[in-house]
């Protein structure tokens, strides 16, 4: 699984170690109830008292509300659009102040 960090751009998650690893980097003013969950969950699964999909679903869930879920957008591509779309609207904006009427 993937999440997105710095920037929009993603980091992989591929064991249950990297995601125990993830939430002990988290900043403690962010930890909410999802991130405890999340947390116990991988705890749990280093036990063997859940399997690791159940792990990896409570991480997902703490991603998801963290906002850090990642969304499969290129970083690059999505700014470039979006500085093309600005620079469209301006362009449309001027050409509207321009226009006789």
């Amino acid at each position: 699984m993937a999440i997105a960090v710095g920037a929009g751009f993603k980091r992989e998650i591929t064991s249950l170690t990297a995601m125990q690893n993830f939430l002990k980097e988290w900043p403690p003013a962010a930890r909410d109830a999802s991130y405890v969950t999340a947390l116990r969950a991988c705890e749990a699964a280093r036990g063997g008292e859940i399997d690791l999909d159940k792990a990896r679903q409570a991480f997902l869930i703490f991603a998801k509300k963290a906002g850090i879920e990642w969304t499969g957008a290129d970083p690059v591509v999505t700014l470039r659009e979006a500085k093309i779309r600005r620079s469209r609207a301006r362009e449309s904006r001027a050409q509207n102040r321009h226009a006789p009427g």
